[in-house]
């Protein structure tokens, strides 16, 4: 038999690995892992290739999976070591990140409990979404709902069109390197429902919302990653969303909430002032003098010995072209303030 050398000639199927997370909390004392080897061809998904193996080599393997084309959020799962949807992920296109040639590594998302196998326990997300009241409360009063349209300018809907696409499928919950550090954190998941509710007109509760987004484990939190905006199954902006949060509470309410919203304040302030940082008093002014004696003082210590403090704030001087930087500084805050006035109207 002649094998063709031929570098336009497509390879049309090819024999993968499926090295699938394994977990039955009833039966197994720990997770481990399971291959299964099937013969796969071009324009096949992850889902159709698991529900393959669920017929034909192993029904006890579980996973979630209803609409099969990208829209219910249900089979949300780590492929190679990313939050994608099975259904539309490609065996082809994840071929070329495998760490192993042709072994595909699939597991469930991460930072919610798990149930089994590949399936998470979504009730903490839903929680949250009830916590901080993720639907619109309408000003419409009940006795005219039904009688005519609630209508809204199309410039408004224009600024949260994006955030209805969100179908919860929680990728971005599972890719938010602070969830991992701290479960009580409000998720990039609820915080685009939030922005996507108090940027609507026709809802009462914006003060509310905003109030309880605000506190500990809230908007303030957010590291700016981006890992839940770059994992985005539907390419949502959720930092906009979330930066858009932060803005609309350093409007309404001040540099009064948190540690969170004091050290944007002193960071803003150290940029505009001198183009860089001021670290040596930045843990003071965002949590005070006692927080920081309190919980820094060790560690600051350890520096002064290893001599890498920060430079005391008279020896930090601004950065070359300050005047011309201060200038645009700015002018790109009177063009933030101005649309925020436009879009209030």
């Amino acid at each position: 038999m002649t094998v063709s050398t031929d570098p336009h000639i497509e390879e049309v199927k090819k024999d993968i690995t499926f090295r699938v997370f394994r977990f039955n909390p009833q039966i197994d004392s720990k997770p481990y892992f399971d291959d299964y080897t099937i013969k796969v061809e071009r324009g096949i998904t992850v889902l159709r290739s698991l529900n393959y193996i669920k017929e034909h080599l192993d029904s006890t393997v579980s996973f979630r999976a209803f609409c099969q084309a990208g829209i219910c959020g249900s089979c949300a799962m780590r492929v190679n070591g990313q939050s994608k949807l099975a259904c539309t992920t490609q065996v082809w296109e994840v071929l070329e990140k495998c760490r192993e040639p042709n072994v595909i590594k699939v597991e469930p998302l991460r930072n919610l409990p798990l149930v089994k196998d590949l399936i998470v326990d979504m009730d903490p997300l839903v929680d949250k979404m009830k916590n901080y009241s993720n639907w619109v409360e309408s000003t419409m009063s009940e006795e005219e709902m039904g009688k005519k349209e609630f209508l809204i300018p199309e410039e408004e809907f224009l600024r949260y069109d994006k955030a209805t696409d969100c179908i919860l499928c929680a990728s971005c919950v599972s890719e938010c390197s602070i969830l991992r550090a701290n479960s009580e954190y409000v998720s990039p998941a609820v915080l685009l429902k939030s922005y996507r509710m108090n940027a609507d007109s026709r809802d009462s509760i914006h003060d509310l919302r905003l109030a309880e987004l605000v506190k500990d484990h809230g908007v303030w939190d957010c590291t700016h990653c981006y890992r839940c905006q770059e994992t985005c199954v539907k390419s949502i902006p959720i930092m906009d969303a979330i930066h858009g949060i932060r803005e609309d509470a350093i409007e309404c309410r001040g540099m009064k909430d948190t540690s969170g919203s004091k050290h944007a304040e002193a960071f803003m302030s150290d940029i505009e002032k001198k183009g860089k940082l001021v670290e040596a008093t930045l843990p003071i002014r965002t949590n005070g003098m006692v927080w920081t004696l309190r919980n820094l003082l060790p560690m600051a210590m350890k520096m002064i010995v290893k001599r890498r403090t920060p430079p005391p704030p008279p020896l930090v001087k601004p950065s070359k072209g300050i005047k011309v930087f201060r200038s645009m500084f700015r002018e790109m805050t009177k063009h933030v303030r101005e649309d925020q006035k436009s879009h209030k109207k």
